[in-house]
């Protein structure tokens, strides 16, 4: 298969809710990252891996991967996007971000998504809502949402090259946007959704690296 994308694997936290960077954290005796990284490689039209993430880490890393691309983080998130897009080798015509605290990803749910992006300009991963869910204001319900049309965003988030470029030179300073897609969004590009199953979970807290382990132990 034809290499296209640049996946950007964003990994700059300081994992300040699990007192070290949990991108570094051990699931079955394996850093989180890595195993981002290792599920990248298996991605047919990968043509670079960009791991945004501090010095330190990124010499572990090189060390056992051949071939990583480094960009350091910014002060949030989404300036850690901006920085890896920067380092993307413009050859590629898709751009891929992950999460790095996103171990479990599937290589064959990435491809899926990547191939929907090319047809619709972006696609994320994302999974359908298991629980009902409620909006609250001061400790009440204000209403209850449909949860038929509700999906838990994942990433890989997968775009064009040159869409997420504009919606990063557009949007780039929103303070409170989560994802990329949401800046996407405000260009008037139709996000699509590929269901990137339960088990691409993100590590956030201490529950997450059980859950993580056993999923592991289970693919065995």
């Amino acid at each position: 298969m034809k290499k296209t994308a640049s996946v950007i694997i964003v990994a700059g936290g300081s994992g300040s809710r699990m007192g070290r960077p949990k991108q570094m954290l051990k699931i079955n005796g394996k850093a989180a990252l890595e195993r981002s990284v290792q599920a990248m490689q298996k991605v047919p039209s990968a043509g670079e891996i960009i791991v945004v993430t501090g010095a330190d880490i990124f010499k572990k890393l090189a060390a056992k991967f051949k071939n990583l691309k480094h960009a350091l983080p910014g002060e949030t998130r989404l300036r850690s996007v901006i920085n890896g897009v920067a380092a993307a080798d413009a050859k590629f015509s898709l751009i891929a971000v992950h999460d790095g605290a996103r171990p479990l990803v599937s290589p064959k749910a990435v491809q899926a998504c990547l191939d929907k992006a090319v047809k619709t300009k972006a696609a994320v991963l994302a999974a359908p809502v298991k629980d009902t869910v409620k909006e609250v204001k001061n400790g009440f319900v204000v209403k209850t949402l449909d949860r038929d049309l509700l999906w838990a965003a994942q990433t890989p988030q997968c775009y064009e090259a040159k869409t997420l470029k504009k919606a990063l030179a557009e949007y780039g300073a929103l303070k409170n946007a989560t994802d990329e897609s949401q800046l996407v969004e405000r260009l008037g590009i139709k996000v699509a959704i590929v269901n990137g199953g339960y088990e691409n979970i993100k590590i956030t807290t201490p529950e997450d690296i059980i859950i993580a382990g056993a999923l592991c132990r289970n693919r065995k």
